[in-house]
C-alpha cells in the first residue's frame, strides 16, 4: 500500500480482504454503536456501513486489523463445519448443555452451520464504555470487549473429544439403508415420536444423505452425559433404544408384506398368485415389488 493513500482507501482495501467470518464479527462490533446493523456475512453490506458510521476511520482500520485475533481458528471448528452430522449433534448439545457456558449471539444467517459458528464468533461481553478518538494514538475498539477466545477453545475442544467418543458405530446403524427413502422417513418419524430427533429450525434435509446424517446425529445424542474420565462403551439405554428401533422396522416390513399379500389375494386367483410368486423369486424381489414393476412398465409404455 502507498503511504500517501488516504485512511479511507486503506480501510476499504482492508475490508475487501476480510473473510466471511471476519465480516460478521466486525458487523457485530459495529452493532454496539449502530443498533440497526444486522450481523451477516455480506462484504458489500459491511462496506456500505463503514462509509455511513460516525466512528473514526483510523479506529475502524485498527479494528479490521484486530478482528481475526478474536475468532476461533478454523482448525478448531472444522470438525463442526465440515460434517453435517457433527454440526447437527453440536447444535443439539449446545442448547442442552452449553448455553450457560457460551452465549450464542443472535445473527441473521440462514444456514444452520453459519448461524452456529457466527453466533460463537460474535459472542462477547462489554468490558469498558466504547472509546472513540481522533488522536494519533492507536486505540483498539476490540479491547473494549471480552470475546473469551481461550474459554471458547476449551469448550469446543472438550466437546469434540466427547463427540468422537460417543459417535455411534456403524454396526448399530448398518440395518438402515441410505438408499431407501421410505425407511429413512420412517426412522425420522420414529425418532420424532420418541422425542429423540435432533431438529434445527434452519435445517431441512435436501437428500437421503442429509436425512441419514440427521438420524445418526440423533442416535449420537443418547449418550451425551458420558463422563470423559472413563472409557466409553455404549450404554444399555442406547443399545436398548437402537435394538427396539430395529425390531420396530422389522415388524413394519413384515406387516407391509402381509398387507400386500392380503391385497393380492383379493383380486388374484391362487393360480395367478403362485405364478406371481415364482416370477418374483426369479428376479429376487417380493411379489408386491414385481407387480409394481409390471404396472410401472405398462404405464410407461403408454406414453
Amino acid at each position: 500500500m502507498n503511504n500517501n493513500q488516504s485512511t479511507k482507501e486503506q480501510l476499504l482495501y482492508k475490508a475487501n480482504g476480510l473473510t466471511e467470518r471476519e465480516v460478521a464479527a466486525t458487523l457485530a462490533i459495529l452493532n454496539q454503536y449502530h443498533n440497526d446493523i444486522v450481523i451477516i456475512r455480506d462484504k458489500d453490506y459491511l462496506l456500505r456501513r463503514l462509509q455511513q458510521t460516525y466512528l473514526d476511520q483510523g479506529l475502524l482500520l485498527v479494528l479490521l486489523n484486530d478482528v481475526k485475533s478474536v475468532l476461533v481458528p478454523e482448525e478448531s471448528s472444522n470438525w463442526i463445519t465440515k460434517d453435517l452430522r457433527a454440526s447437527l449433534w453440536f447444535y443439539n448439545y449446545y442448547y442442552n448443555h452449553l448455553t450457560s457456558n457460551i452465549h450464542l449471539a443472535h445473527n441473521s444467517l440462514s444456514n444452520h452451520v453459519d448461524y452456529l459458528i457466527t453466533g460463537i464468533d460474535c459472542s462477547f461481553m462489554l468490558l469498558n464504555p466504547p472509546i472513540y478518538s481522533n488522536d494519533s494514538e492507536q486505540l483498539h475498539i476490540i479491547n473494549n470487549y471480552n470475546f473469551g477466545l481461550e474459554y471458547k477453545l476449551t469448550v469446543i475442544n472438550d466437546t469434540k473429544r466427547l463427540y468422537h467418543s460417543i459417535l455411534t458405530e456403524r454396526k448399530y446403524t448398518d440395518w438402515i439403508d441410505i438408499n431407501d427413502i421410505d425407511q429413512l422417513y420412517w426412522a425420522v418419524d420414529y425418532l420424532r415420536k420418541a422425542g429423540m430427533l435432533v431438529q434445527n429450525v434452519l435445517f431441512l434435509a435436501q437428500d437421503n444423505k442429509d436425512t441419514f446424517a440427521q438420524i445418526c446425529a440423533s442416535l449420537d445424542t443418547i449418550d451425551n452425559f458420558h463422563n470423559m474420565n472413563y472409557q466409553y462403551t455404549p450404554t444399555a439405554n442406547k443399545r436398548f433404544f437402537i435394538s427396539n428401533m430395529r425390531k420396530a422396522w422389522s415388524q413394519k416390513k413384515f406387516r407391509d408384506k402381509k398387507d400386500a399379500e392380503t391385497a393380492q389375494e383379493h383380486f388374484l386367483s391362487r393360480r395367478h398368485m403362485n405364478r406371481l410368486k415364482k416370477l418374483a423369486s426369479e428376479y429376487g424381489v417380493s411379489s408386491a415389488e414385481y407387480l409394481q414393476q409390471l404396472i410401472d412398465e405398462a404405464y410407461d409404455s403408454t406414453d
